[in-house]
């Protein structure tokens, strides 16, 4: 149920956005997501349209955008891109990470764990309307 709890969290920036800007209309949200995440964006999508129901973003596109996972290892110096594998047990465990070029298991991740509304299209009232 953690993606419906992320989900939640982005109705309501989105829709406290919405307001701030007197939107009529929320047309489309774009949503950074790293796969260190191990979020489903099938049920962060499923999870936001149900938040948006009755409101002014029931029909606003959702695109997702991946950010992959990267480390640096402070043993040998390797910055790079992480090798995953899909797995569903990472919704259970979180996986210890190791170098790949050394083996060192204690490496620092720099990119990927991001959970980020990037942008957020409105459509607003223009001046005269009520």
């Amino acid at each position: 149920m953690h993606e419906a709890s992320l989900a939640q969290s982005i109705v309501e920036t989105v829709l406290r956005y919405a307001e701030a800007n007197r939107a009529v209309e929320v047309k489309s949200v774009q949503i950074e997501l790293g796969e260190l995440t191990f979020y489903s964006r099938e049920q962060v999508s499923f999870w936001i349209r149900i938040g948006f129901e009755k409101t002014i973003a029931v029909k606003a596109k959702i695109v997702f955008h991946s950010i992959p996972g990267r480390l640096s290892c402070p043993h040998c110096g390797f910055e790079g891109k992480l090798r995953m594998r899909e797995d569903p047990a990472y919704h259970i465990a979180v996986p210890g990470f190791s170098c790949p070029k050394c083996g060192f298991g204690n490496v620092s991740i720099v990119q990927g764990r991001e959970a980020v509304v990037k942008s957020i299209r409105i459509l607003t009232r223009t001046p005269g309307e009520g």
